[in-house]
């Protein structure tokens, strides 16, 4: 059997039947010594002989040598589209100095022509000295070309004046609802803009073309292949960017299993109707790989320097004289969101909640419980995504309501977001709780994991996998964020396997490696179940397949795995 890689192993059809053997094999049980797949369905696990009389003397065959089988991973959170973007327009440094970030920018200006929009960014406010960015800083380097920069949580945006001036954003513009535009002490907008006030900037922004969004989708979706990932949900579907997910996925040049969540609002009538639109079309996108019965509805902003995100109690750095809100923003209009979730329950439709703070993970399992009493409990399960703090007084509400518990846990690396934007933003005591996954494991309910990249600058799972387990930076370190929330590795794999298969309805299908499921599965050069705690970051996935088929294949693994025509 030949076993190719990107593009090509994508055009390929799968094996009529598969024989792996010479290595170990995790499945719903345990481990096993061999696996037979029969057209793309897992037909016997087992040991070695038996295996091989099943296969038969035609069966393609994988030695393994040695490395390790476990179940396709699924990402429950992630912006392909925008990953992918990122990829294309103006990157700015990770952890960049300021003096970096100037020259990143100055090198993106040489490249576009004049009056081109500039775009990029994944920028982190710890970057710069108090006072230092905004639209100062970029005009002296772009003075003639738009500016609009990301940061790092995709919740806000820093521009220029000629962005400003495009937008016909001036200091007598007011805020739209759930939105800040910042400004200096004389009023005027200093170039930074809070959560809905950055469409004032992104609705005069020419839209990308088709073929450059589905370009960024393929690009990403290729990327997770090579991480191991099979399935994975899009967080936010805009208009229109539900269409090149469609036809990827149609023609075949998308593989993985995906959930797409439409974004819904009640703070902003165009998105709101765009998004009741995009719900009433979703049969349209439906293909036999990507499912958009999702509903996003962003409930806060982020708990960073910018206090959008929604708390119970103020931000530990507030002060009398500041301009940010006390204890952030909740974004929706309660009386209008709860009655909107119960009728997206009764349309069989799942709800993924931006929730960060524990306000907003409050109101999140209000709506869920709103929802319930007035449909009851067989709806479908929904999401409570991001969950960054949650009230000890909230930890056993939501599984008694069949909903998910969702967290990121890929935000330790390599952006200093947690361990000094939250954390100066709302103190140390409630860092004891950032991310409470043990609690909430302990109360038996659901929890999925995602990587909500960009936000962070990598979707390797395994950065997540180890830091689950360590609390610590990859690798090991000193510090640790939350270390009493550290679970086994055991349950950190479930988080991103059939944990996340379940909530996107999968389950019957994949998740797991046994007997009647499709034939999900990656091969990894390490065992991130036995080596090293502080190694699991390195594990690196050999293989990818996908109802049996091989669509990723890195280029060193031929040198420690082989495959045959025939079995031996």
């Amino acid at each position: 059997m030949t076993i190719a890689g990107g593009a090509a192993a994508a055009e390929r059809p799968a094996p009529q039947r598969l024989l792996v053997v010479g290595g170990l094999i995790r499945t719903e049980t345990g481990w096993s010594r061999a696996m037979v797949v029969d057209g793309g369905v897992i037909g016997y696990l087992g040991d070695e002989r038996t295996a091989r009389r099943r296969a038969g003397p035609r069966a393609a065959v994988l030695d393994l040598k040695g490395a390790t089988v476990l179940p396709g991973l699924v990402d429950s959170h992630v912006h392909p589209l925008f990953a992918g973007l990122t990829e294309m327009n103006c990157r700015l440094p990770v952890n960049g100095t300021s003096p970096q970030i100037r020259e990143a920018i100055r090198q993106c200006v040489a490249k576009a022509p004049k009056g081109e929009w500039i775009r990029g960014g994944n920028w982190v406010a710890a970057s710069f000295a108090a006072g230092e960015q905004g639209r100062a800083f970029l005009d002296a380097i772009v003075p003639d070309n738009p500016v609009a920069l990301d940061d790092e949580a995709l919740h806000s945006l820093w521009v220029n004046s000629r962005a400003l001036q495009l937008a016909g954003i001036d200091r007598n513009t007011p805020n739209p609802p759930g939105g800040i535009i910042e400004r200096d002490a004389a009023g005027e907008p200093t170039g930074l803009l809070r959560e809905s006030a950055t469409r004032l900037i992104t609705k005069v922004v020419p839209p990308d073309s088709l073929e450059r969004r589905k370009a960024a989708i393929k690009w990403a979706a290729d990327h997770m292949l090579s991480q191991g990932i099979t399935a994975f949900t899009v967080a936010s579907i805009r208009d229109p960017d539900i269409e090149p997910f469609a036809q990827l996925t149609r023609e075949g040049l998308v593989k993985q299993r995906i959930r797409g969540c439409i974004v819904w609002e009640t703070q902003d009538g165009d998105q709101k109707a765009t998004g009741e639109r995009l719900i009433a079309a979703r049969a349209q996108y439906e293909t036999d790989r990507f499912k958009p019965d999702c509903v996003k509805i962003f409930m806060d902003g982020v708990p960073t320097e910018s206090h959008t995100g929604a708390m119970l109690a103020p931000y530990a750095d507030h002060t009398d004289d500041d301009r940010r809100p006390p204890k952030g923003l909740l974004l929706p209009n309660l009386a209008e969101l709860n009655p909107a979730v119960a009728r997206f329950d009764r349309m069989g439709l799942s709800v993924k909640f931006h929730a960060a703070g524990d306000a907003a993970v409050r109101a999140a399992i209000d709506a869920i419980a709103f929802a319930r009493n007035a449909n009851g409990q067989t709806g479908p399960m929904h999401v409570v995504a991001h969950s960054t703090f949650v009230d000890p007084a909230d930890t056993d509400r939501l599984g008694p309501l069949n909903g998910v518990w969702e967290f990121s846990p890929y935000i330790w690396y390599p952006t200093p977001i947690a361990s000094v934007d939250i954390l100066k933003a709302v103190g140390p005591e409630r860092m004891h709780r950032w991310i409470p996954i043990a609690d909430i494991l302990r109360t038996g309910a659901l929890a999925v994991a995602g990587s909500d990249w960009p936000v962070v600058p990598s979707v390797d799972p395994w950065l997540a996998l180890e830091t689950l387990v360590t609390r610590q930076r990859p690798g090991g370190s000193p510090e640790a964020l939350g270390a009493g929330q550290a679970i086994d590795r055991e349950n950190a794999l479930r988080l991103l396997t059939i944990n996340g298969a379940r909530a996107m309805r999968l389950d019957r299908a994949v998740g797991t490696l046994s007997v009647g499921r499709k034939a999900d599965f990656i091969v990894t050069r390490e065992n991130p179940l036995s080596s090293p705690v502080h190694d699991v970051h390195k594990t690196r996935v050999w293989l990818t397949f996908i109802n049996g088929e091989n669509v990723f294949r890195h280029p060193e693994s031929a040198a420690v795995i082989s495959s045959g025509d025939r079995a031996r």
